[in-house]
């Protein structure tokens, strides 16, 4: 069982006791903190964050991709005897809170592991050799001539085969290189892809975008939040 698991277990036990120390010890409290600013009591704060973790962590037993998201939002909510005819509730389910999504970002963001900068960091690389690797060397000497007919082409003059052929060799040995690391980078991705399965099929219904894609660029919770806010907006616009 992971640290979040677990500690969303302990809660939803005795959810009326302070866990302020216990997020601390968990390294969540951070995460979490704005929960409880809420018009809610203790319990309710409480368990409102032991949902976020049943409703978003792949390793969550009570996360089924299989039935309609907002049902199962639901039925974990009432797992953890959370009353869902509360007024504050409702857009919480519907991911109208932005308190409550503030958290639920903080939590996927504490999700994300070495793989995500590694991913991005693969691909960088990649992408850098093979512009690097494109380029024209040295020992090729560019230059325009005019044709008879006045039209002016660029002309590349290739010399010393010998030179030629050592920077072929190095930008094979280049490519290569930046395959390997494209390779790399799609086996991690594609291993996260497995892992976060279920924590992609929410974000994307919940939140509109997958989770798991923001490995492949370099971007925080800020940018995601960003995004949430034009999706949001568009939506607006196209129901006036």
């Amino acid at each position: 069982m992971n640290k979040a698991i677990e500690l969303a277990t302990i809660i939803s036990k005795s959810p009326d006791n302070n866990y302020t120390d216990t997020l601390k010890e968990y390294n969540l409290y951070s995460t979490f903190q704005d929960i409880y600013s809420l018009n809610l009591n203790l319990e309710q704060l409480n368990l409102l964050v032991a949902f976020i973790v049943f409703a978003y962590d792949p390793d969550s037993l009570r996360l089924d991709i299989r039935k309609d998201r907002f049902d199962n939002k639901v039925d974990i909510m009432l797992s953890l005897n959370i009353d869902t005819n509360e007024e504050i509730i409702q857009p919480i389910l519907t991911n109208e809170n932005e308190i409550f999504n503030h958290c639920v970002l903080n939590y996927l963001e504490k999700l994300t592991n070495w793989r995500w900068p590694t991913i991005f960091s693969l691909l960088d690389y990649h992408s850098s050799m093979i512009r690097f690797a494109n380029q024209k060397t040295e020992s090729e000497k560019r230059f325009d001539k005019v044709s008879k007919d006045g039209e002016v082409k660029e002309v590349i003059q290739e010399f010393d085969i010998e030179s030629i052929s050592k920077v072929n060799i190095q930008k094979s040995e280049i490519f290569k290189r930046a395959i390997e690391a494209r390779q790399k980078a799609d086996e991690l991705l594609e291993d996260i892809r497995r892992e976060f399965m279920p924590t992609d099929t929410v974000v994307q219904q919940d939140l509109g975008f997958t989770f798991t894609e923001t490995a492949k660029k370099k971007v925080d919770i800020y940018s995601w939040r960003e995004f949430i806010r034009t999706v949001k907006e568009k939506k607006l616009a196209t129901s006036i």
